[in-house]
């Protein structure tokens, strides 16, 4: 998968979206396994299926991949994480998270809570992030 990125993305002059879609592209007809990613844990690859995974966690070069079971500190990039994942189920709310977007239980404008976990929002995605969601207002109690 390193390959293929670092490949795309020395051979291409164009935007930042027409890369991500060729890429997903150029994986999506090399994976045999779609619905999944394989990660190493413990000299094995695991399993790990995108609607087990709940948030995303990037520190430098390793990111904590944060599942329904398993928490998996890998050596890789949040980025080329995103570069995978179905793009309709996760977002990036934060410079360093991602998070399912189906598993968001609260937002405030500081954090979102993920199943049971604080998850911090950036200031510069909580406007993204407000405007892809529905919302239902009422009284005052914002």
């Amino acid at each position: 998968m390193k390959e293929l990125l670092e490949n795309h993305r020395s051979n291409g002059n164009g935007t930042k979206e027409r890369e991500k879609e060729s890429i997903k592209g150029n994986l999506d007809q090399n994976l045999l396994i779609k619905d999944s990613i394989f990660v190493r844990n413990k000299g094995s690859l695991v399993k790990v299926k995108f609607k087990d995974i709940l948030w995303m966690k990037g520190d430098g070069n390793y990111t904590t991949l944060v599942t329904r079971d398993s928490v998996y500190s890998l050596r890789n990039i949040l980025k080329d994480f995103e570069a995978v994942l179905p793009e309709g189920d996760f977002l990036r709310i934060h410079k360093s998270y991602i998070v399912r977007l189906d598993e968001i239980v609260s937002i405030n404008p500081r954090e979102i809570m993920v199943g049971k976990d604080t998850v911090p929002v950036g200031r510069t995605y909580y406007q993204n992030l407000i405007n892809g969601i529905n919302k239902l207002s009422s009284s005052g109690n914002e």
